[in-house]
């Protein structure tokens, strides 16, 4: 079996811990395996080497940025290459441009474009473990240019589907992906299984546990990716190609803070506004989320939620929409939390709507419904609420349960 494991920056934090990870590799290569491995810098170390470049400048999609920020896991890299070599396995070293694993040019934010398997290909028939720098790549210009933060699971993934991996084994502090993150709810309950789609929600709506690019990759490679703890043996998260069926079910919930409401108030309405607004936004690259447009005695509120780092700019391009003089009101209001419930086959369930409206009505809290899809139910609230009602849904929608594929048959009986 041929697998890519990736071990992120806990798992490889000391010494100690990149000897326990060449024992797990060492396993899995006398079983028989073909391994190949991707790692991060050791935990901490990006962020001394982020701040050494603010010593000389606060541009930080530049090139030498990345090269500055690139080298934790070329320190990483060779020293795991050296513990397996201490064990007898034989093993080398690879950075992102060694491979070649070629990128677009958006430093501190590259796109995978192709990876290069031939030189890994080479490594696998003489017997050698490759051990990939994670995060980076080089650009058409010979440039190195980083992944983000957490890249190194695309990389994992991105490599997996040039080899044809059967397996990509991504290796962090949690063993497997949760319903909600365990820190916030105490019965959070491990998943054992979970489709693209919905990791690829979960990921995008603020849960930690995989890079979403990554998902992104794997979902269009068909990619089997594990999630699995580097601290014990136990099983952890496949995430995989599920077969959609005709039954709603809610795998997870998950929420980000530090949004800022903003409300536009207007009695002289049209839709040539909204599409004016719509437009303005695109235009500015604002993310937006919470967009709702009610009408209250006569006068129409039109309400979203901006990313507190967007706000500004927010402001700044509303000012020269062709209808910022139609609007009679503005109303700012910060330390807002997005709450996101994930699952699949939302679509023309009316039962899952109805009950968010019933929970919302209990618990009493003003909120506005913010994306319906099939796979995503988004609201915001006061961040000062967020975990308290984060507790109620995950209850509610019996995610409490300890065998979730009871819960999700449940819930689609119910739905």
């Amino acid at each position: 079996m041929r697998i890519v494991q990736k071990y992120g920056g806990t798992s490889v934090a000391d010494i100690a811990r990149l000897e326990n990870v060449a024992l797990r590799i060492k396993r899995d290569v006398d079983a028989g395996h073909q391994i190949a491995v991707v790692v991060s810098a050791m935990a901490g170390v990006t962020n001394q080497l982020v701040a050494y470049t603010k010593s000389f400048s606060n541009i930080q999609n530049s090139p030498e940025h990345d090269t500055v920020i690139s080298t934790g896991e070329q320190i990483t890299t060779g020293l795991l290459a050296l513990a397996l070599q201490q064990l007898g396995l034989q093993s080398r070293s690879f950075m992102g441009w060694q491979v070649p694993i070629k990128t677009s040019d958006d430093y501190t934010n590259a796109h995978v474009l192709t990876v290069d398997s031939e030189q890994l290909e080479a490594c696998f028939k003489k017997g050698i473990i490759p051990v990939i720098a994670g995060f980076q790549g080089i650009t058409s210009q010979g440039r190195i240019a980083t992944l983000g933060r957490g890249g190194s699971d695309t990389t994992a993934v991105a490599v997996a589907a040039a080899i044809k991996a059967d397996r990509c084994d991504i290796y962090t502090d949690v063993d497997g992906v949760y319903t909600a993150d365990p820190r916030v709810v105490s019965k959070a309950q491990k998943l054992n299984q979970i489709s693209y789609s919905e990791m690829l929600e979960l990921a995008a709506q603020g849960a930690k546990v995989l890079h979403s690019r990554s998902v992104e990759t794997a979902m269009r490679h068909l990619v089997y990716v594990r999630v699995l703890s580097s601290f014990n043996d136990q099983p952890g998260t496949d995430i995989m190609d599920i077969p959609v069926t005709n039954m709603a079910r809610i795998s997870g919930i998950t929420h980000t803070i530090g949004w800022v409401m903003i409300q536009l108030e207007t009695d002289n309405f049209n839709i040539l506004m909204i599409r004016s607004l719509e437009n303005t936004i695109k235009n500015a690259n604002i993310l937006i989320d919470s967009f709702s447009v009610n009408e209250e005695s006569g006068i129409i509120f039109i309400r979203f939620i901006v990313q507190k780092a967007d706000f500004a700019k927010t402001i700044q391009s509303f000012e020269k929409n062709d209808y910022y003089s139609e609007y009679k009101g503005l109303h700012i209001e910060p330390d807002f939390a997005k709450i996101s419930i994930i699952g699949l086959d939302f679509l023309g369930k009316s039962g899952i709507t109805q009950r968010f409206l019933e929970i919302i009505k209990q618990i009493n809290i003003s909120s506005c419904l913010t994306h319906f899809s099939t796979t995503r139910l988004s609201f915001s609230v006061k961040e000062e609420h967020a975990e308290a009602i984060i507790q109620i849904f995950h209850t509610a929608f019996e995610l409490d349960q300890k065998n979730e594929s009871d819960t999700t048959e449940t819930m689609a009986a119910r739905l």
